[in-house]
């Protein structure tokens, strides 16, 4: 049993491992979009804003 334990052991920690690493990846490989989806957020809340004021003054 104590083989098997070791055994167990070693795999948990290797998928532990690996499910980290691809968490880290993930998060590495998504900033560059979050800064092309803020500058279209603003985009489309300066239009909002504009439009809102252009509605008031009407």
């Amino acid at each position: 049993m104590d083989t098997y334990l070791k055994v167990m052991v070693t795999i948990i920690t290797v998928c532990v491992v690996i499910l980290t690493l691809i968490i880290i990846v993930e998060m590495f490989a998504s900033l560059g979009h979050h800064e092309e989806y803020d500058e279209g957020y603003h985009e489309k809340l300066d239009y909002l804003i504009d439009r809102i004021e252009q509605l008031e003054r009407d």
